[in-house]
């Protein structure tokens, strides 16, 4: 049975999320930790309201793309990062695109990895409850 995240989780990371989704657009500086939080959150909603990593992958800044990886780490979501890895060597064979051209490029996937990201997606689904409540005690343990 999956893990069921916490108000209390839930409330923190929405917050966290949010002044760094702000402060991020605004151009100011955002923490270390304030910025692991909000780049594992900005996936894992990416990726549930796409159903698949498909959505993350695009929309996604370069910047965020190249770090999440080591935010995952940061935070200790060894599976989510290993799924990560997984579907970053589906949608990006050739690795992680370095300009704005090569990612639009690289997003025309083909219906294989189409199907290869979704069902990437049914594992990390199951995922949800338990990296909020990790991400809740990240902030917390962190002064967030």
């Amino acid at each position: 049975m999956p893990e069921i995240s916490t108000l209390e989780n839930e409330q923190l990371v929405a917050r966290v999320y949010e002044e760094a989704m702000s402060a991020l657009h605004e151009g100011k500086h955002v923490s270390a930790p304030a910025l692991v939080v909000h780049d594992v959150e900005h996936l894992m909603q990416e990726v549930n309201s796409a159903v698949s990593f498909e959505g993350y992958f695009r929309w996604s800044s370069l910047d965020e793309l190249g770090r999440i990886r080591e935010q995952l780490r940061a935070a200790g979501l060894s599976r989510i990062l290993e799924l990560t890895e997984q579907a970053i060597q589906v949608a990006f064979p050739e690795g992680i695109p370095t300009t704005e051209e090569e990612k639009r490029n690289a997003t025309e996937w083909t219906s294989e990895q189409e199907e290869r990201l979704a069902s990437l997606f049914e594992d990390l689904e199951e995922q949800n409850g338990h990296v909020m409540n990790v991400l809740g005690e990240y902030a917390r343990t962190n002064g967030l």
